[in-house]
């Protein structure tokens, strides 16, 4: 397996005024991510929008970016969806791409029970040979995977090597890492950053947290320092990305406050959104604005 530890910022994706992808502005975002040392970067993640974006315009747009990452970091690409056939469709376009692994969601807006669920990664995963990572989001998807089932499918299938624990529950993330009993390379990922801390104490190694989108640093911060046992320094960065989470409060989906935050940080203008979502409230900007102008001073 390629290692897949570390900083992975799940990337934002920014829109023309005419609701089409705008390769120019990620070409600028992912220079920001690489030149602040993130390990790779996770596209088509909640924050990426997969949700309203076409598979024929993920399938462009991985083409582009990709040419233009040319290895500098590693890739991870959502494939998840709602509909089997156009989620093995992307993961055969994917095949002979330079990619390190996939995030995989379970189908949701219908919750399916354990044994559907099971049944559906047993047969993703056999159609495929990517490293597969599963994407545990329960407030979202209404399904929420536990240790046993994990265990189950990575006993099944040595391709399944990870998950994303997108989970208010600490205690839940911590569980997960009982599945490093059926594989000790297992990697479990922190998307809270109130969670980072404790979570890499307790062995968690890999983050795709939404604020790695424009201040990378603090999270690379963290997980470098923690490595070099620096714990004072982890204490300082672990404070910063918990100061940073002040702009989840500003949008519903979080991730438009995410947006605006990298249009103010990396762009240098406003970008557009693909509705049904809407931009920030000017008021919601400003104090947008004052909450970067105390994290970056």
């Amino acid at each position: 397996m390629n290692n897949l530890k570390g900083v992975f910022p799940p990337i934002i994706t920014t829109f023309k005024e005419n609701g089409s992808i705008d390769l120019e502005a990620s070409k600028k975002h992912i220079d920001f991510l690489v030149a602040r040392g993130v390990d790779g970067i996770a596209f088509f993640g909640t924050s990426g929008e997969f949700f309203s974006i076409s598979l024929e315009e993920k399938k462009n747009y991985i083409d582009e970016v990709l040419k233009y990452v040319n290895g500098r970091v590693k890739i991870l690409v959502g494939v998840g969806g709602t509909n089997k056939n156009e989620v093995i469709e992307f993961l055969d376009y994917l095949k002979e791409k330079e990619i390190a692994g996939v995030l995989l969601i379970n189908p949701y807006f219908v919750v399916y029970d354990e044994n559907e669920v099971e049944d559906y990664y047993n047969y993703i995963a056999q159609k495929t040979e990517f490293n597969i990572i599963i994407y545990n989001f329960p407030q979202l998807t209404g399904f929420n995977f536990n240790p046993e089932l994990v265990k189950r499918l990575v006993r099944k299938n040595k391709n399944i090597v990870g998950i994303k624990d997108t989970i208010s529950d600490q205690g839940h993330l911590i569980d997960m890492l009982e599945v490093k009993e059926e594989n000790k390379d297992f990697i479990v990922y922190c998307a809270f950053e109130s969670q980072a801390f404790g979570a890499l104490i307790n062995g968690v190694e890999g983050f795709i947290n939404a604020t790695a989108n424009f201040v990378p640093e603090f999270t690379v911060g963290l997980w470098k320092n923690y490595q070099e046992k620096n714990l004072e320094q982890c204490s300082e960065y672990y404070q910063k990305m918990c100061d940073a989470m002040k702009v989840y409060k500003l949008s519903s989906p979080l991730l438009l406050a995410c947006k605006q935050a990298v249009y103010d940080i990396v762009l240098g203008y406003e970008g557009f959104e693909r509705k049904p979502a809407l931009p920030l409230s000017n008021e919601n900007k400003e104090k947008l604005k004052e909450i970067l102008r105390e994290l970056l001073k």
